[in-house]
C-alpha cells in the first residue's frame, strides 16, 4: 500500500500516542499551597474568544499528536505535550543540491512565530557522525514580502532526533506586531558540513611563553586590546598538533585574569560555514593526569582577518603552568549547498498575556513585567549593575521560581532557559529571563493561553480573570 506523507505522520504520531497520568491527590495539594495576595490579569475580548476556541479544541492526546509531525518528540521529549489546534501544520519540502528541508509546524502568537523544519538527505545518508555533522545557515523571518528581516530571532535551537538521517531545528522569532493570517516567509541559510576532531596534545612550553612577556587581562577588555597584549609573547616555538595542515592556525599567547589562566589561539577568521577554527578544550596536569576544561570564547575581529579563541581556566595561575599540557581540537567547515531555503506560509495566531508587576525579587530584583504565551514566560526587570558589565557578575543570580496553574486544576512546572542582560549609565541593569514549560523529568510543554488560571512568581499568585 502507498502511504501519502499525511499517512506517513498519522502512523508515526499514533505510535508516539501515551496517556498521561493526572494525581488527583497532587493538584488538591497544589490548590492548597497557594499563598499571596492574588492580582487580576485581565483579558481582553479577543483572548475570550481564544478561551472558547480552546475549549473547544482540547481532545484527546492521540488527536493533538495527528495534527503533528515527530520532530516535536525528537526535539522535545516523548512526553512533550502540544495542545490540538496550537500548531499549524505546514508540511512543505524544499530540495536544494541534494539536501531536502521540511517547515513542518508552526506556532503563531500575536507576538512570535515558532518554527520546527527538518532537514534530510535525498540520498538517505547519514548527517552526522562521531567526527562530523551538517549545518544550516541561519533563519530568519519576513512579514509580508519585506525585502529585509522585520523581526528578531530570540534563538535558535537545533537538535539532532534519535535517527542520523535527520535533523531537526526551532526557531523562535519576536515581532512587533500581530502576523495572524498575513504572509510570512522563512528563509534559511545555505547548508555546510562540519567536520572536527578530538582534543589533540600540543606539548608546548606555556611557562616559556608566559614568562616572555607576562599578560594580565582586566575582565572587559575586547578581543583587539587582548590580542595587542598578547602579540608581546614569544610563541614563535610553539608547534599546535596540526600545523602542517593547518598552518595559519597558531597560539596567541597565555594570560591571566581575575584569578583565572587564559590561553587563547588566532586565527583567520571565517563565518562557521566556510573555513577552519580550533579552540583549547581542556589543560592536562602532566604529573596527576587531571584534566582541567576551561570557557571558550571567541573575539571575532580581534584584528584585521584575525578572529582570537581564548579559553578561559578557573582556578590556575602562572604558577601550575610549567606542568600544564594543552589539548587542541579543531574544526573545518565546507560549504555543500550553493543557496539556501525559502517557506511562504500563513496561520492563526493566539493571544499571549502582558501584565505589569511590582515583585520583590530578592537581592535588589525587581520584577516590572510578566509575559505569558504558549512558548513560555518571560520576566522582565532591573537588578543592581555590578561592578563592571562583565556577564559573569551575575552567573549566581537567582531563578524567580515560577509555576503555573491550569483551570483544570492541574500545575506547570517551569524552568529558566536563560537570562539576558542589558546595561545603562544607571546604578541598574535590565533582565529578561525566559521560562520553558515542562513536563516529566525531561520534556517540554506547550500551552494554550486559555488553560492558564493563574501564574504564581515566588509565592505571589497571578490570577487570570476570564
Amino acid at each position: 500500500m502507498h502511504l501519502t506523507p499525511d499517512d506517513m505522520r498519522i502512523r508515526q504520531a499514533l505510535e508516539q500516542v501515551e496517556t498521561p497520568m493526572y494525581d488527583i491527590a497532587a493538584a488538591v495539594r497544589e490548590q492548597r499551597a497557594r499563598r499571596g495576595r492574588r492580582m487580576p490579569l485581565r483579558r481582553t475580548p479577543r483572548m475570550l474568544a481564544a478561551l472558547a476556541a480552546a475549549l473547544l479544541l482540547t481532545a484527546t492526546a492521540a488527536a493533538a499528536a495527528v495534527q503533528l509531525s515527530g520532530g516535536w518528540a525528537a526535539l522535545f521529549g516523548r512526553g512533550v505535550v502540544v495542545p490540538a489546534g496550537l500548531a499549524t501544520p505546514v508540511y512543505q519540502t524544499q530540495t536544494v543540491d541534494g539536501c531536502a528541508v521540511t517547515l513542518e509546524d508552526a506556532i503563531v502568537t500575536d507576538g512570535s512565530v515558532a518554527v520546527l523544519y527538518a532537514l534530510r538527505a535525498v540520498s538517505g545518508a547519514d548527517l552526522y557522525t562521531d567526527n562530523s555533522t551538517t549545518l544550516l545557515g541561519n533563519a530568519s523571518l519576513l512579514l509580508d514580502g519585506s525585502e529585509e528581516p522585520c523581526v528578531g530571532s530570540t534563538g535558535t535551537g537545533t537538535f539532532d532526533s534519535s535517527d542520523p538521517g535527520v535533523q531537526y531545528f526551532f526557531d523562535t522569532f519576536t515581532l512587533t506586531e500581530d502576523p495572524s493570517d498575513r504572509t510570512l516567509t522563512l528563509e534559511i541559510g545555505a547548508a555546510s558540513l562540519l567536520e572536527y576532531t578530538a582534543p589533540q596534545a600540543a606539548p608546548a612550553d606555556l611557562a616559556a611563553v608566559y614568562a616572555s612577556h607576562p599578560v594580565a587581562h582586566a575582565a572587559d577588555d575586547d578581543g583587539s586590546t587582548r590580542l595587542a597584549a598578547l602579540r608581546q609573547q614569544d610563541c614563535a616555538d610553539t608547534v599546535l598538533p596540526r600545523a602542517y595542515q593547518s598552518p595559519a592556525i597558531r597560539l596567541a599567547g597565555v594570560s591571566t585574569e581575575q584569578g583565572a589562566l587564559c590561553v587563547a589561539l588566532a586565527m583567520p577568521a571565517c563565518d562557521g560555514f566556510d573555513g577552519e577554527a580550533a579552540q583549547v578544550d581542556a589543560l592536562r596536569d602532566i604529573r596527576t593526569g587531571q584534566v582541567y576544561y576551561g570557557a571558550v570564547h571567541t573575539y571575532s575581529g580581534a584584528a584585521q582577518g584575525i578572529d582570537l579563541c581564548q579559553t578561559r581556566f578557573d582556578g590556575l595561575d602562572a604558577d601550575d603552568l610549567p606542568y600544564l599540557e594543552m589539548q587542541v581540537s579543531y574544526r573545518r567547515s565546507t560549504p555543500l549547498t550553493g543557496k539556501g531555503w525559502s517557506f511562504t506560509f500563513r496561520a492563526p495566531s493566539v493571544p499571549t498575556l502582558t501584565r505589569a508587576l511590582a515583585l520583590d525579587g530578592g537581592e535588589g530584583m525587581q520584577i516590572q513585567q510578566m509575559t505569558v504565551s504558549p512558548l513560555g514566560v518571560t520576566l522582565a526587570g532591573t537588578q543592581p549593575m555590578p561592578d563592571s558589565t562583565d556577564s559573569r557578575a551575575f552567573d549566581n543570580a537567582r531563578d524567580p521560581d515560577v509555576t503555573l496553574l491550569l483551570r483544570d486544576g492541574a500545575a506547570v512546572q517551569t524552568e529558566a532557559r536563560g537570562w539576558s542582560h542589558s546595561y545603562g549609565d544607571g546604578d541598574t541593569a535590565e533582565f529578561s529571563i525566559e521560562y520553558a514549560f515542562v513536563t516529566g523529568a525531561d520534556s517540554r510543554r506547550f500551552l494554550q493561553t486559555g488553560s492558564i488560571a493563574a501564574v504564581r512568581i515566588d509565592g505571589e499568585t497571578i490570577t487570570i480573570e476570564q
